[in-house]
């Protein structure tokens, strides 16, 4: 089951700050965060979901959010998870309104998204992503994107992250 959580500008962790501090809303995260296609990556995303049956999915934003996230820093899934857990801009970037200091996500959920959404959202992801990136000139890519990975691409991934 998937339900949407359209926050597309989250509350930016409120109670962490409560001495007057906040978050730049200049860091590169939260730049990015604005010109992302979170609307279009969560229509794909919940195609692969049933409307009413089954335990809730992980959010759109998240997931895409951490893949996004694997892609700038060139990393694996359970070091993009660290990341998210260690770094406030990062889980702002995901859509999180609250500073998280226990664990949100598995690294094991990543791989099992990766098997579970389909050539569509990957085609999609695999091309808007890093345009969005080029143009967005926050990052610069540390590995060169999937060139139609498809099928073989995301096999590829799977076999590596098994042996990492």
């Amino acid at each position: 089951m998937y339900r949407s959580d359209k926050s597309i500008n989250p509350l930016l962790f409120p109670k962490l700050f409560n001495l007057g501090v906040r978050l730049d809303y200049g860091n590169r995260w939260l730049k990015l965060a604005e010109v992302m296609p979170w609307d279009k990556l969560d229509e794909i995303y919940s195609r692969y979901f049933s409307l009413g049956q089954g335990r809730p999915a992980k959010d759109s934003r998240l997931i895409c959010g951490l893949l996004v996230v694997k892609l700038v820093k060139n990393m694996s899934d359970d070091d993009a998870v660290q990341e998210f857990m260690e770094n406030p801009y990062i889980q702002a970037f995901c859509g999180s309104e609250y500073f998280a200091v226990e664990d949100v996500i598995s690294s094991s959920v990543l791989s099992e998204r990766r098997k579970r959404l389909g050539e569509d959202f990957f085609n999609f992801f695999d091309s808007e992503v890093p345009r969005v990136l080029k143009d967005s000139k926050a990052f610069r890519l540390k590995s060169a994107p999937r060139e139609k990975a498809g099928f073989f691409g995301r096999l590829l991934d799977t076999v590596k992250n098994i042996f990492n």
